[in-house]
């Protein structure tokens, strides 16, 4: 297998990070931690003519890397009698942040513009985040999405809610970057229509039935679960039971059109290590939510023994 090191991009107290690195050493492979907090941590690194190290490490010596997470820039705020407001220093402290992700941004790019197999490239984990992005790429494989409005337009969204409504259905929003939970469009959410004015805000039919998330390692899909809680929530993220670590799973075996979607959505966005959310309702119909550049899948793997970091470690020792 060569004695080129395998990257692994992340935090070392991440259990996805480990259990990826005793994938690689199981078998005959040598983990070389780059750590995402090197910066915030203050620790040395320098980018010399092409030549980049961390900490006393040389990255591009690299043969591939597993990329669990790329610090992102946030302005730093504080909790004021129940108000978030920016820290005094706010602006120091977020173009610091800006420069530490623009440099490890940087050599990522640089590591798979010098054929270092990089998992995922964090330009497709870039795309990802911008979710109506997603969702035409969906439609465009002729996979079914829940029916989907993207606006900042009170009429238009009070119209999708009334069709929706017409139907017996409900209406949910979210945002188009995450970063919060999915929530219902009720009767208080429609009364404050007007703040989306600033900002558009995606507005989706509300599917009904098993929350389904599938893992992917470069063609092979090598988990498909269904969550098991004792009561289901819009958004299982909420669920307490689940932020817990007490859910259950249940295998599912995906009909053959909808694993071929999942490869080809896989694919159509750069990613050979992918999550994608489904939901598959009582009408036996597959409906497919997102995908995730970097899927947490620890309680998956220990609970239903689905090779998931094996399957990663074999992709990354592989041949390039």
């Amino acid at each position: 297998m060569g004695a080129d090191p395998i990257g692994i991009f992340g935090s070392s107290r991440d259990p996805q990070v480990r259990a990826v690195g005793a994938e690689v050493i199981r078998r005959g492979g040598r983990p070389l931690l780059l750590p995402s907090n090197a910066l915030h941590l203050e620790r040395p690194v320098s980018h010399w003519e092409g030549v980049v190290s961390m900490d006393g490490r040389a990255a591009m010596d690299c043969r591939s890397v597993y990329v669990r997470s790329i610090p992102s820039p946030h302005p730093p705020v504080i909790r004021k009698q129940d108000t978030l407001v920016l820290h005094q220093t706010w602006y120091t402290k977020y173009m610091q942040a800006r420069e530490r992700s623009g440099f490890f941004l940087a050599l990522l790019l640089s590591m798979e513009h010098a054929g270092i197999r990089v998992v995922n490239p964090p330009q497709a984990g870039a795309a990802l985040q911008f979710k109506p992005f997603q969702l035409d790429v969906l439609r465009r494989l002729g996979a079914d999405v829940p029916r989907t409005l993207i606006s900042n337009d009170p009429e238009r969204i009070q119209d999708f809610h009334s069709q929706e409504l017409a139907q017996n259905g409900e209406v949910i929003f979210k945002p188009l970057l995450g970063g919060a939970i999915t929530r219902l469009l009720d009767a208080e959410m429609l009364s404050r229509l007007e703040q989306v004015r600033a900002a558009p805000v995606i507005f989706q039919q509300r599917i009904r039935g098993d929350d389904i998330r599938v893992i992917l390692v470069g063609s092979e899909i090598v988990s498909a679960v269904a969550l098991r809680t004792p009561i289901s929530y819009l958004d299982f993220r909420s669920d307490p039971i689940y932020s817990s670590g007490k859910a259950s799973y249940e295998r599912v075996r995906l009909p053959s059109d909808v694993a071929a979607i999942c490869r080809e959505a896989a694919r159509a966005c750069g990613l050979p290590f992918a999550g994608i959310d489904i939901k598959h309702t009582p009408e036996d119909d597959w409906f497919f939510l997102e995908l995730n550049s970097s899927p947490i899948y620890m309680d998956v793997e220990q609970k239903m023994g689905d090779p998931i970091s094996a399957a990663l470690a074999e992709y990354l020792l592989a041949p390039v």
